[in-house]
């Protein structure tokens, strides 16, 4: 992707564009203390964003925006003027100070009004705090959540500040080579008798031109400037010939000439029935398919809820049980200024806290029911975006069935909630339930009762709970292909039956592998690679590959990421685990041996070789 800078640069030397320069990462080297680290710093959360499906948003924007707090260094005075001087421009020259980033102004997507712009900046003072200004917005809120939505956030962060005589212009706008709404070949001009700048942020309304083929017509106070106009269009067809796609520019004409100040491909063409206000939904499982054909075609995750959890929904009404709520949503931004439309959307969700699934690549948000409106106001742009909105059952415990083969179920639950037990960060409690057995968790005959039903109804599958209010909640459901065997001594818990013996290689307590771990990245249908989970994974799989796949790893708990390595282990030991969250499921299915055992676990991490046999319910080392 071509910068802004090197976009007006290569112009230049063939259309009137301002003089120019620009400062870059070696710059800020000099002109900020600690520059590279911090930078680094954010590169690493910003790829975690992306890892993550940005399920820890808030989080992450914290920690960048506490990094981007710089400070001057002792030599930046001196460097900053010796810049200005090698371009020619005098201390004192009024300047435009702008954001030329490497994810800005794409083919596809366009991050036109999420970095700042400083007009008019005078004096080296301003000219500091411009820069620094310009620098943040390419790491501010509005833009990690552009980055999210453009599926980049994961880039580097590449902010190049261009520093440019500032044209005293007496008319300014944008034009459009081609229309931006319609795709026709009709250039659009807006014009206002100001800063261009005062228009493009919507600060005042510009007069406007249409101009299709030689055929010009203007607003009735733009008569007297159609020859400008024409010069305008001129301007604007030409920057699209050398950009080699339908251009968006900002010009501004002064005493003397016309100039470019900017040019980008335009991406906002839209389909027209889309045009206009949109907010509306319709329920996700209860609905059926006729009720969904406006909302067509469905985002894969919006297909893959509605196929999978409307049978389990009926099921569960068939069985006097709550099911969590799904709306599917078409929503744009006119359409969320609509306050009683918002407070109708709001009123479905009944739960304290909501899960948000944007798009492919901003998933699973679990957010405050009451903090939903202004999270969508952030993900939704003038297009219509399809998306689910779910409730979040939380309640006082999450609970995992699954039925034995000798006709009991097993039950494992937990006060750390059901997101943690699948993901493999929860301590658990579990027992064995069967007709008459006593203790367990409360219910435990409904549970016992549905949990069977439920597999002669769907197949091989185990059931995911919520107790919220005192009542049991199904959430969810996992098919298996294979079943469980109880059977454990005090020492050794079989998560799944085998032998392994090898050398340990040890996974250390990790945030951002539990992150990766909760996110919606990380699935049970199937095996991702290290490489898809970033460097942490990658490394562990080196290790492993090293031992030619005759190493155990060794880890606190069954972080549904590790799933990355079962092609390359001999065997899992954990300090504490699940036997039914989703990497104990995937051991199991693709016959990887693993137990919990504090004593193996504490072995592992001294280096020491780890032998043991989770079918003998013993485990020895040597």
């Amino acid at each position: 992707m071509t910068s802004k800078y090197h976009t007006l640069h290569a112009l230049s030397s063939r259309l009137p564009v301002p003089a120019l320069t620009a400062l870059f990462d070696a710059d800020f080297a000099i002109l900020w203390r600690d520059y590279a680290r911090r930078a680094t710093d954010i590169a690493g959360i910003l790829h975690t964003v992306q890892l993550t499906a940005g399920a820890f948003l808030d989080d992450h924007i914290g920690r960048i925006s506490t990094l981007a707090e710089l400070e001057w260094s002792v030599a930046a005075d001196a460097h900053l003027l010796m810049r200005l001087r090698e371009s020619g421009f005098a201390d004192d020259a009024p300047l435009a100070v702008r954001s030329s980033a490497s994810v800005e102004d794409g083919a596809t997507h366009s991050f036109a009004g999420i970095f700042t712009t400083r007009l008019g900046v005078k004096g080296l003072g301003a000219l500091k705090a411009a820069i620094l200004d310009v620098w943040r917005s390419g790491v501010s809120r509005a833009a990690v959540l552009e980055r999210v939505r453009a599926g980049n956030a994961g880039m580097r962060i590449g902010m190049t500040v261009i520093v440019q005589r500032m044209v005293d212009a007496r008319l300014a706008g944008v034009a459009f080579s081609h229309d931006p709404l319609t795709g026709a070949e009709t250039i659009v001009i807006e014009t206002v008798e100001s800063l261009g700048e005062a228009m493009v942020s919507g600060v005042e309304k510009g007069a406007s031109a249409r101009l299709t083929g030689n055929a010009l017509v203007c607003a009735p106070e733009l008569e007297k400037h159609r020859t400008m106009l024409h010069a305008v269009a001129a301007l604007a067809r030409s920057a699209a010939n050398e950009i080699g796609a339908p251009a968006d520019i900002e010009w501004a004409m002064d005493d003397q000439q016309l100039w470019l100040l900017q040019a980008r491909p335009i991406t906002t063409v839209r389909r027209v029935e889309e045009h206009g206000p949109m907010l509306d939904w319709v329920a996700l499982y209860a609905s059926d398919d006729d009720a969904l054909l406006a909302y067509r075609p469905l985002p894969d995750f919006a297909q893959y809820f509605r196929s999978k959890r409307k049978p389990l929904a009926n099921f569960a009404t068939l069985h006097n049980v709550p099911a969590g709520a799904a709306l599917l949503i078409r929503a744009n931004r006119e359409g969320l200024a609509n306050t009683s439309t918002c407070a109708a959307l709001l009123a479905h969700f009944e739960t304290p806290h909501v899960v948000v699934d944007f798009s492919d690549r901003v998933r699973q948000q679990i957010l405050p029911r009451a903090a939903l409106l202004d999270r969508l106001n952030e993900l939704i742009g003038a297009q219509t975006s399809r998306f689910v909105v779910r409730e979040f059952v939380t309640g006082e415990a999450g609970l995992i069935t699954q039925a034995c083969t000798d006709g009991s179920t097993t039950c494992e639950w937990s006060e750390d909630g059901l997101l943690a037990i699948n993901r493999g960060i929860a301590r658990t409690e579990r027992a064995r339930l069967t007709d008459d057995a006593e203790g367990g968790p409360p219910d435990a005959a409904l549970l016992h009762r549905v949990t069977h039903e439920a597999v002669r109804t769907f197949g091989p599958i185990q059931l995911e709970w919520v107790r919220a209010g005192g009542r049991l909640h199904l959430i969810d459901f996992s098919p298996l292909a294979t079943s469980i065997t109880v059977g454990d001594d005090d020492n050794l818990r079989a998560i799944s039956p085998g032998f392994a013996d090898g050398l340990p290689v040890v996974v250390g307590s990790d945030r951002n592998l539990e992150e990766l771990s909760i996110s919606a990245t990380v699935s049970i249908n199937a095996i991702p690679s290290a490489e898809s989970l970033g460097p942490a994974l990658e490394r562990l799989e080196r290790q492993l590959r090293e031992h030619r796949g005759q190493a155990i790893v060794v880890s606190p708990r069954p972080y549904a990421a590790l799933a990355a390595l079962l092609p390359y282990a001999r065997g899992f030991v954990f300090e504490q685990a699940s036997m039914l969250c989703h990497l104990s499921i995937l051991l199991r299915e693709h016959g990887i041996p693993a137990v919990e055992s504090p004593e193996l676990y504490r072995l592992g991490l001294s280096g020491e070789r780890v032998t043991f046999s989770s079918t003998a319910g013993a485990g020895q080392s040597r």
